[in-house]
């Protein structure tokens, strides 16, 4: 235990010596950061060598709060997709018993998933990831276009997930004019904007239903009736929302929506492509002609499974589990904006803003800094400024809705899910306060 007291130690020293000023250069920045993956793995080491007994005695508490990231996989799924894996693993392209078992499953799963956002069952399409619908429907719809020479010409923001703008980046180095509209300070897209950019050559729009890094909620039924009007194929990545806003895609005239089975408490690998029935979109792999040939492939029956109750379960308890969200993430955000050295980031009308979903700017710090903090008293949450092997990678959301690059890289994400208690996050609240005004101190003094 002594061993491991001074280890930690040492590797404290070490980070807090090279503590940066809010204002350092580009290369300090990156020196920190590899520091801060140093102390993280000699801590890491440290507490291997003498057990968890030591762990336990260092953290005040355990709550997860970075449910943004993943969340955890709900008991009522895991029984529902045990069968599929030790007594129903049917091929479910066979005819004999097995195989009909397996296809009368997945099926099921569709209708669940229908259910949740209001579909056909015919219109859902199970997929490897949500990373994954966002691509088959961005590059799906772009073939279809390009085979039929239509106007090429996108539009989409500067805030999207990396999984649209992947896509939209490949599209414009294909020769595709690309618009990425501006957003406002709380990361609002501007409709003014997305009309005037609209032209006889477009023939895509897509922007997300919610962000992922601030939490805003797009004004999305007024952006797709702007599409509608003009006959454009709208695409949604709506990964973040499923599961705690209400999506009905009968009063959302999208063509293609996004979800991700491990945002709702499904297993990891498993994701969703909405299509509507004889949308415009052609397929980017090929192979067999499992999901109509949007993902060819056996089908990956538990987590279909897992998905499937996961959305039945989303859907019985949206209203019930958006309430004590909303309840959560007010006393977070009154509580740590009390503070002089935090802002709130995304919406401020908690209306238009994901249930839990709280980001903030600490002042003077670096993002890695407050959650490696955070995770030695026990609370996970995450940064949206990473550490690369190359230096820093500052939150694209934050620089493109405007703030200086000083504050985005003293981010921080703190979201709640089901599993959370209003009692736990008021005290994870108060923890992470103190924290982040610790940190703030801390690099001032050390500026000085």
């Amino acid at each position: 235990m002594q061993q491991a007291s001074k280890c930690v130690q040492r590797s404290l020293n070490l980070s807090w010596q090279y503590a940066l000023a809010p204002y350092a250069a580009l290369h300090e920045r990156a020196i920190m950061c590899r520091l801060m993956k140093l102390h993280a793995t000699i801590i890491g080491k440290c507490l291997l060598v003498t057990g968890s007994v030591y762990q336990r005695g260092r953290l005040s508490m355990s709550v997860y709060l970075d449910n943004s990231a993943t969340t955890r996989v709900r008991d009522e799924v895991l029984e529902a997709m045990q069968p599929y894996l030790t007594d129903k693993w049917g091929n479910p392209s066979s005819i004999h018993r097995l195989g009909r078992q397996a296809r009368a499953a997945i099926e099921a799963a569709r209708q669940q998933i229908a259910d949740l956002i209001g579909a056909q069952p015919a219109e859902i399409h199970f997929t490897p990831a949500g990373t994954y619908s966002n691509n088959v429907a961005l590059l799906g719809r772009a073939r279809f276009v390009e085979e039929n020479k239509l106007g090429r010409h996108l539009i989409t923001s500067c805030i999207e997930h990396s999984s649209g703008l992947g896509p939209s980046k490949h599209l414009a180095a294909r020769g595709w004019k690309v618009t990425y509209l501006h957003v406002d300070k709380e990361g609002f897209v501007d409709l003014d904007e997305l009309r005037a950019s609209l032209s006889d050559e477009t023939s895509m729009i897509s922007l997300m239903y919610a962000n992922n890094e601030v939490g805003t909620v797009q004004p999305i039924e007024e952006i797709a009736r702007i599409a509608q009007e003009r006959n454009i194929f709208y695409h949604t990545d709506a990964v973040q929302a499923a599961g705690k806003i209400k999506l009905d895609v009968t009063k959302l005239p999208v063509q293609t929506m996004s979800l991700s089975g491990h945002k709702f408490h499904a297993p990891k690998g498993i994701g969703i492509l909405y299509i509507r029935k004889d949308a415009p979109i052609l397929p980017i792999i090929f192979g067999g002609g499992q999901e109509k040939g949007v993902f060819p492939g056996t089908e990956n029956l538990a987590s279909i499974v897992g998905i499937g109750k996961a959305a039945e379960l989303a859907a019985q308890n949206l209203e019930e589990n958006s309430k004590k969200l909303r309840a959560i993430q007010e006393v977070m955000i009154a509580r740590l904006t009390r503070e002089e050295c935090v802002k709130l980031t995304g919406a401020k009308n908690l209306d238009k803003r994901i249930p839990g979903h709280v980001s903030v700017i600490v002042h003077g710090t670096v993002g890695e800094q407050l959650v490696n903090d955070a995770d030695f008293k026990g609370i996970c949450i995450s940064s949206v400024s990473a550490c690369s092997s190359s230096g820093v990678d500052p939150s694209h959301v934050l620089s493109c809705i405007g703030f200086p690059r000083e504050e985005v890289m003293g981010s921080a994400r703190i979201t709640a899910g089901c599993f959370n208690t209003l009692e736990e996050c008021e005290k994870a609240a108060d923890v992470l306060a103190q924290l982040f005004v610790k940190r703030a101190a801390k690099n001032t003094v050390a500026a000085v």
